[in-house]
């Protein structure tokens, strides 16, 4: 209905309405006195009332009511002088010839009923006796218009119709129809007679279906819970460091590998505060695993504090023993409760999942390499292609963004998302005057300008606090951890005791016990109390001595197969395995100046030898890791391999380890990088 006319209805019913005392007629006075004022006082609490009675109908059916009412409102006023009839026939005269008041003129269209080309019909003394005695009779309900309502009633195939429909194949109508039509023809329905429906008969009712009832099997689990009404979760009493939740994701867009140069798609862990939706924690790793989150919870401990809880999903990043386990667990040493989500429920944790939407499409759609579902195809087929052609020319495409750049993007984003405004924290006035809702950053301030301090981690243990642990039992003052023996006399009192081993995975050569109830002992090393089982000078002595013995029953065995003959061992060899002389001439019948000079032996042929085989060289499968072998055996190479260094610094394989050679130690002397101005 226009405006117009409901701003009409609400003032007849205010202007025309009288007390409800009044008589429905009256005779004709002697005199004419003016009409009873208006009191525009009257009926408002009286409109609140009907309109709630009123409430289970449609608006246009109260309208039309309201605007019923108002006519016989209007009635009554006039009857005070002039009786019901003489009033209805007045109204039915000015209607006709528009000169009823404009506030019920434009209530005549609403009246009848009728919109449109209808609103010209005028009013009827029969329609308005028949609107009268209505109200009379039962009240203002019998002013609603009786308009026709979809027939709900459930037709005899309904049921078998919806078992066709309702898979989770998700047939079209017109499929379960077809198949509802063959089940009637192959009398599989056989209680149900007569020809079965149209197709549209089935459309018709399945429009009047209510669509969580229609989609009931053709979704299940969280595609049906989708459409259910839910609760939401407010954070509105919770202070920051209350709780933090994590969720990762792969990232959708192609970088370099730094290892390899080929390309990958890491997984981002992100870890968010609740209560301002600021992310205080991301971690960048091949796949989602405990070290990951682990370093994601890392740093959100150190740079927002440790939290309260901890709210994530069930995956394998994090549900194991790094975090969980009873004592050892990370979360239980550093006193974090946690919390897991529904599994299958995501709707749950919908404010983590909507931010690492939020914080990672953005950067993954500024790549040349994105693989969004929002990516055009073709476009990220041609990049694919070239990717892979210019790898295969040259080891490296330019379209590959690499991991520093993929890091710098995602650390510079998530600066960018902390300082815009978030639509679920509070609005304020910034310093322009204007409006806005706060910015995570913004909510991390107020909290802190009004008191509230993070719980910190202490620096002198804030390295070893984060490293993942084990339990061990001590024996006589060692550890045994990895395939190793660690030993500090400062575990001799813990004897047959367990304690935690926590270590680094990056450095094996020392591990940090502390008890089990959080106290640390000390720092063990690995093979500390490791010493020589014999001095060197005894074992020198000890191979000298059986060489010579060896020496002896060799050259028994040489006389007891050839009297005379005899054994020379080169100088300088005492240590070398002994050679035997071939000839067996007996040494009287030697010449003398062969006598005289050096002993000649001819034909040597060695004996079995007792010297290990030299260590074969490995085979490479990347050019980088020849370099790196060559690098740490310089006493192995070989004429063609400085060669083949010298040609393996200009690759850009090289200049992308460069500083990973530096850091190692190994980096080529005097390498400097190539500029674009030298290469022009």
């Amino acid at each position: 209905m226009p405006r117009a006319t409901r701003e009409a209805i609400a003032d007849g019913l205010l202007r025309t309405s009288a007390p409800a005392s009044l008589p429905a007629t009256s005779a004709p006075a002697e005199t004419r006195p003016a009409l009873p004022p208006i009191d525009p006082a009257d009926p408002r609490r009286g409109i609140v009332a009907r309109m709630a009675s009123l409430s289970g109908y449609t608006q246009r059916q109260r309208e039309v009511a309201f605007a019923r009412l108002a006519f016989i409102r209007e009635i009554e006023r006039l009857s005070v002088l002039t009786g019901v009839e003489a009033a209805i026939n007045k109204l039915v005269q000015d209607a006709g010839d528009g000169a009823l008041p404009p506030h019920l003129m434009d209530l005549v269209r609403a009246a009848n009923d009728r919109y449109g080309d209808g609103g010209k019909r005028g009013l009827s003394r029969r329609r308005l006796y028949a609107w009268r005695a209505g109200y009379l009779a039962m009240g203002e309900e019998a002013l609603v218009p009786k308009h026709a309502t979809p027939d709900l009633s459930v037709p005899p195939w309904a049921d078998a119709f919806m078992t066709l429909f309702q898979r989770p194949q998700k047939p079209s109508i017109a499929r379960a129809h077809r198949d509802l039509c063959k089940a009637y023809a192959t009398g599989e329905l056989g209680e149900l007679a007569g020809p079965p429906p149209s197709i549209h008969a089935v459309r018709r009712w399945v429009a009047k279906v209510a669509r969580p009832d229609l989609e009931r099997g053709r979704k299940t689990g969280n595609a049906l819970l989708k459409m259910q009404p839910h609760q939401r979760r407010s954070t509105a009493h919770m202070l920051p460091g209350d709780c933090y939740t994590a969720d990762g994701t792969t990232f959708d867009a192609e970088i370099r590998d730094p290892y390899n140069g080929k390309p990958m798609k890491p997984e981002i862990t992100l870890v968010l505060d609740v209560a301002t939706r600021r992310c205080v924690g991301v971690s960048l790793n091949y796949a989602e695993n405990a070290q990951g989150v682990l370093d994601a919870l890392r740093m959100a401990c150190l740079y927002g504090g440790v939290p309260a809880m901890f709210y994530s999903d069930n995956g394998p990043g994090y549900d194991n023993r790094l975090l969980n386990a009873p004592g050892t667990g990370m979360l239980a040493r550093l006193g974090i409760e946690r919390r897991a989500s529904i599994p299958g429920r995501p709707q749950g944790k919908g404010l983590m999942e909507r931010a690492v939407k939020t914080i990672c499409e953005p950067v993954a759609k500024a790549m040349p390499t994105c693989s969004h579902r929002d990516m055009d195809g073709d476009a990220a087929k041609k990049v694919y292609k070239i990717t892979r052609a210019d790898l295969k020319r040259g080891g490296r495409s330019p379209l590959l963004p690499t991991w520093e750049q993929f890091k710098t993007a995602m650390l510079e984003r998530i600066v960018e998302y902390n300082t815009t405004p978030h639509r679920s924290l509070p609005v304020i006035t910034d310093e322009n005057g204007r409006r806005r809702h706060m910015s995570p950053d913004d909510a991390w301030k107020y909290h802190e300008d009004n008191g509230w301090r993070p719980v910190s981690v202490p620096a002198d243990i804030s390295h070893e606090e984060f490293m993942p642990a084990e339990r061990r039992i001590v024996r006589t003052g060692e550890v045994r951890f990895g395939g190793g023996v660690y030993f500090s006399h400062d575990l001799a009192p813990y004897h047959g005791d367990a304690v935690m081993v926590r270590y680094d995975v990056w450095d094996a050569s020392r591990v940090y016990v502390w008890t089990m109830d959080g106290r640390r002992i000390c720092e063990a090393v690995l093979d500390a109390n490791s010493t020589p089982y014999f001095q060197q000078s005894q074992i020198d002595a000890a191979r000298e001595k059986r060489e010579q013995a060896q020496l002896k029953r060799l050259e028994r065995k040489a006389a007891a197969i050839a009297p005379g003959s005899f054994l020379t061992v080169a100088t300088g060899r005492t240590r070398e395995t002994p050679l035997m002389a071939d000839s067996l001439a007996p040494r009287d019948q030697l010449p003398a100046q062969e006598t005289a000079a050096a002993p000649v032996t001819v034909d040597v042929t060695p004996l079995r030898p007792q010297t290990t085989e030299p260590e074969r060289r490995p085979c490479f499968a990347h050019a980088h890791e020849r370099y790196e072998w060559l690098m740490h055996h310089k006493d192995r190479w070989l004429d063609k391999d400085e060669p083949w260094l010298r040609r393996h610094v200009d690759t850009i394989d090289y200049a992308d380890n460069h500083e990973r050679y530096v850091h190692e130690g190994i980096a080529w002397p005097g390498w400097k990088a190539e500029t674009d101005s030298e290469k022009d």
